[in-house]
């Protein structure tokens, strides 16, 4: 049986899955590694951690589809955005990888605005970052032979080629004002430490001696250009056409909607390639999603967790589900690493407020749940006044929605129904895969509702609109109240 070996590389871990010419599902296995936090504001991941995650769920999902390596007939990797990693010449990893969390480049953005005279470049971008590295590190900077992105670190690895996706470096703005401030970028950043680009369908190389034996598969399988997880996420939803929007819930959450043309956007925004040539992808980033639920679950739900493994999200739903809309007031935020969008704020911190004697640690989860949901709408609000453009209905994936009440929240404080796809946690890895089938041959961008099929909708309360919105509003109120006070406790010394 032909099939594509499709990996999702998040942010806390990588799954690893072989889809089917169809889209079915064959095998996923996954692997998780960690966050290094050595200074505030500073998150980085070791690279050889990714690598090797790859490589062992590659064999195990072999394994377990029982299939002979010479069946993949090729490779796509869907990888967090906004992270990259400086290689010298000689293949020497010369600093771990800046994590798209990473906040420490506020200086840089700062000088980068000032030059531009527009405020369009944040912290989290690559162009910040790859200024930081040049003025903090000049000596590793200088050996650099290529700042590789996610994606372009394991293709490299995979086929000893360094290039990199086609919507690199991560964040694409393009109007020509966004232009100019990339043309005055890269008289800072040295252009030939950045590799030449590939599509998401395009053929990238073919696995080498040495890729192919660390991944047990075989030499000169094709392995095609890849993306990041927004696109992917977005093709494994089924969000292909023009005005399609969906909602990816993982360690992350995001917007994303397809569009057509180029906006002028809000802080935070950001308009990426679409597999598809010919459109893009209007979206925008919260940080911190499942991140945050994993956090509240550790912290209220231990002991049940220990116990029951992932039975506790049964617990859960089943606790969540008898608190009413609102959690009787109590309020989250789920700012744990700062904010892109929605706010784009790099000290603001998670919160909880208006807590009383009578909140459980059921209306704290449910809180979580319903921050995230606000967050998320305040993503498709940006996007109707930047774009000036309505969404009728969104999908949804992720880890996150697999939660029947939390699904039915988001309807709730969208307004708006919510589509759920046959495999909403690997839709990731399908999306890739869906990538590499059209690099194949195997089909077109017209055949995606073939590989991504609804299997639930949740349909909007209308009798909630009024409290939803008003909780909305107080989310937003909540975050003016405490952004300086966020600042003066956490900005760097």
């Amino acid at each position: 049986m032909k099939c594509i070996a499709a990996y999702d590389f998040g942010t806390s871990g990588v799954k690893a899955a072989l889809v089917s010419e169809e889209g079915e599902l064959l095998a996923v296995r996954e692997k998780s590694y960690p966050l290094l936090k050595p200074r505030p504001l500073y998150v980085e991941q070791n690279p050889d951690d990714f690598w090797e995650a790859v490589c062992e769920v590659t064999h195990q999902a072999v394994a377990d589809a029982k299939i002979d390596p010479s069946e993949v007939s090729g490779l796509s990797f869907s990888v967090q955005s906004v992270t990259f990693t400086p290689v010298a010449a000689d293949g020497t990893i010369l600093y771990n990888a800046i994590s798209w969390l990473d906040g420490r480049a506020e200086k840089q953005a700062e000088e980068i605005n000032e030059r531009c005279g527009m405020p369009i470049v944040r912290s989290q971008d690559y162009q910040s970052r790859l200024l930081w590295f040049k003025e903090n590190e000049p000596d590793l900077y200088d050996k650099t032979a290529a700042f590789l992105d996610c994606d372009g670190f394991l293709q490299w690895k995979s086929t000893g080629v360094m290039k990199v996706a086609k919507d690199y470096p991560g964040i694409m703005k393009n109007h020509p004002a966004i232009q100019e401030y990339i043309d005055v970028t890269s008289a800072d950043i040295d252009p030939d430490k950045l590799p030449p680009m590939v599509q998401a369908c395009e053929k990238y190389g073919v696995l080498d001696k040495k890729g192919a034996s660390e991944l047990g598969l075989c030499e000169g399988t094709p392995v095609f250009g890849g993306m990041v997880d927004v696109p992917a996420a977005a093709a494994g939803c089924g969000c292909v056409n023009n005005g399609d929007a969906h909602l990816y819930l993982g360690s992350s959450g995001w917007l994303s909607a397809m569009i057509d043309d180029v906006y002028e956007t809000s802080e935070g925004s950001y308009q990426l390639n679409s597999i598809e040539p010919g459109l893009m992808i209007y979206g925008g980033c919260t940080n911190s999603c499942c991140l945050m639920l994993n956090w509240a679950i550790d912290h209220f739900y231990a002991k049940e967790h220990e116990e029951m493994g992932g039975k506790v999200f049964d617990l859960i739903n089943e606790e969540v589900a008898k608190v009413p809309a609102g959690s009787d007031g109590l309020i989250a935020t789920p700012w744990l690493f700062g904010e892109q969008f929605p706010i784009a704020d790099p000290f603001v911190r998670a919160s909880f407020f208006n807590i009383s004697e009578n909140h459980t640690r059921a209306h704290f989860m449910r809180a979580v749940m319903e921050c995230i949901c606000y967050s998320l709408r305040g993503q498709v609000e940006l996007y109707r006044k930047d774009t000036g453009k309505d969404l009728k209905e969104v999908g949804a994936n992720g880890g996150g929605s697999l939660s029947d009440p939390w699904m039915q929240m988001m309807a709730d404080v969208l307004q708006m129904p919510v589509n759920i796809p046959d495999e909403p946690r690997h839709s990731g890895a399908i999306g890739a895969a869906f990538a590499a089938a059209v690099g194949l041959g195997w089909c077109g961008f017209q055949d995606v509702k073939q590989f991504v099929k609804t299997k639930k909708t949740f349909t909007p309360d209308p009798e909630l609109a009024e409290l939803y919105d008003k909780r909305y509003d107080t989310f937003m109120k909540f975050y003016e109240s405490v952004k300086t006070l966020s600042y003066d406790i956490n900005q760097e010394e």
